[in-house]
């Protein structure tokens, strides 16, 4: 999603809540089109992030997130400027229904003055 501001922490976390709500409510075509996905590859961006949630639920033993959308609070780390473009990562944890974390994390980039955060993977430790 392109931003209309510059990314200050307050407006990253919120966006970063605002993931965790999305994947909470099942709202998956909303948040692709609103914040796309990194790791799509050659994907579509929604069948992605519901192939790539269903498979971290698996390996977490969990049927779905939390229906609350709880996150621990959303963490930001600005990078130095860089010819990547990467400007911010953010990164939270999202709660399941049998109560395991799952790692979301979302990237911020620029071009120019104008910037851009995206979804960029989910992440849930293999099972043992």
């Amino acid at each position: 999603m392109r931003l209309t501001t510059k990314p200050t922490e307050p407006i990253l976390v919120s966006l970063a809540q605002e993931v965790v709500q999305l994947l909470s409510a099942g709202e998956i075509d909303k948040l692709a089109h609103r914040f796309g996905y990194a790791v799509k590859y050659d994907r579509d961006t929604a069948t992605a992030i519901r192939d790539d949630l269903r498979w971290c639920l698996s390996n977490l033993g969990a049927s779905s997130l939390s229906s609350t959308g709880s996150c621990s609070v959303p963490t930001v780390e600005h990078f130095k400027p860089n010819t990547n473009n990467l400007v911010a990562a953010i990164s939270c944890i999202a709660y399941t229904n049998n109560g395991a974390e799952l790692l979301i994390s979302l990237i911020v980039t620029a071009v120019g003055d104008k910037y851009f955060v995206t979804l960029e993977d989910l992440y849930a430790p293999p099972a043992e």
